[in-house]
């Protein structure tokens, strides 16, 4: 094995061990937003897309003789859970599971990108495209994510007792 196909190695099982985090951070924001349809919908669908792209990263860490890092894994997942208990107890708000999600999104895209160009410099024309769609889906995501801030803070301030909230400046307050 060479060098740059140990490396290739490393960005997949980073990718996976991502992944594992992206896909808690959506869930404690899709929880949180169970009863608002704007957020839930386009969160519920990012969600399946990133599950499929998980399981297109395990096939290709396979196609490499290798398979995902547990110790990566069961870190990012320990961080999320300790995250998540550590939220619960501040009262984690929907804002604040934006604010995660969005940051898990950006963290995805730089995993993915890295793992494109190093997949590209290797010659894996089947990581390539699993590294762009993965890219493609969270790029999308943070546009969606970004559209859906007032809305957050609304949820936010709800959740916190706080009524009539005022309508976001512009008046979107959707």
């Amino acid at each position: 094995m060479t060098t740059i196909d140990k490396q290739l190695i490393g960005y997949l099982k980073d990718a996976h061990a991502l992944q594992e985090h992206v896909e808690a951070a959506l869930s404690e924001l899709l929880t949180t937003a169970a009863d608002e349809p704007d957020m839930r919908r386009p969160l519920g669908h990012y969600a399946e897309r990133s599950r499929a792209h998980t399981r297109e990263i395990e096939a290709r860490l396979r196609a490499h003789g290798s398979a995902p890092s547990l110790v990566r894994d069961a870190g990012m997942l320990f961080a999320a859970v300790v995250e998540a208990g550590l939220g619960r107890s501040r009262r984690d708000t929907a804002g604040k599971h934006m604010r995660d999600a969005y940051v898990a999104v950006h963290l995805q895209i730089a995993a993915g990108e890295m793992l494109r160009r190093v997949a590209e410099r290797a010659g894996d024309g089947e990581t390539v495209a699993v590294a762009r769609a993965m890219c493609d889906d969270a790029y999308g995501m943070s546009r969606g994510l970004s559209d859906r801030w007032d809305l957050a803070v609304d949820m936010s301030l709800r959740q916190h007792g706080v009524r009539d909230v005022p309508p976001a400046p512009g008046g979107d307050a959707r």
